[in-house]
């Protein structure tokens, strides 16, 4: 099978969640579970983007680098990790914490200088993503690439439930 079709199933089993499939996909040639399509965007990134726990958790048994900066080629999406991949797409809460059991770290910034407590401020009023990045160890008061704090972001947005939350850790504008 030619390489970019091999590559387009892959990531549309990703998509789909169907664990079955990647599984022996990624069986068949391990060095899939660090793959990325045309876009850029790695497999583990595009799974956890569509919140399929099954789909992210065959990819990182396969080997995937949990940490691995995408290279998007997509002017809206930032070069990212997985962690901010799926805060940024469904939120689904079990693959976060997937994730972050497997080794991401919440402090990596994205090519827009965002880490993942920035992109949960700026996507969504979700206290229960923001107060697990912050017990993994997400740095409250990080600044963006353009010196944006998470609170700032929040603030910003009208995320007001997550706003009042990072300043009770101690977040600043």
């Amino acid at each position: 099978m030619e390489t970019m079709e091999r590559t387009r199933e892959l990531f549309e089993a990703a998509r789909e969640g169907q664990a079955d499939r990647l599984k022996d996909m990624l069986t068949a040639d391990p060095a899939l579970a660090n793959a990325e399509n045309a876009d850029g965007l790695t497999l583990l990134g595009f799974a956890a983007h569509f919140g399929r726990t099954v789909a992210v958790q065959a990819v990182l048994d396969a080997g995937a680098e949990v940490n691995a900066l995408s290279h998007s080629v997509i002017s809206y999406i930032p070069s990212n990790t997985a962690l901010h991949a799926a805060i940024a797409g469904e939120r689904e809460l079990d693959v976060i914490r997937l994730l972050l059991r497997r080794g991401a770290d919440p402090r990596i910034a994205d090519s827009n200088g965002h880490t993942p407590l920035h992109t949960a401020a700026f996507h969504d009023d979700n206290e229960d993503i923001v107060r697990l990045l912050l017990e993994q160890g997400a740095e409250v008061n990080a600044r963006g690439g353009g010196g944006e704090t998470a609170l700032a972001l929040a603030v910003q947005r009208g995320n007001d439930s997550v706003a009042e939350m990072l300043r009770r850790h101690g977040g600043q504008l």
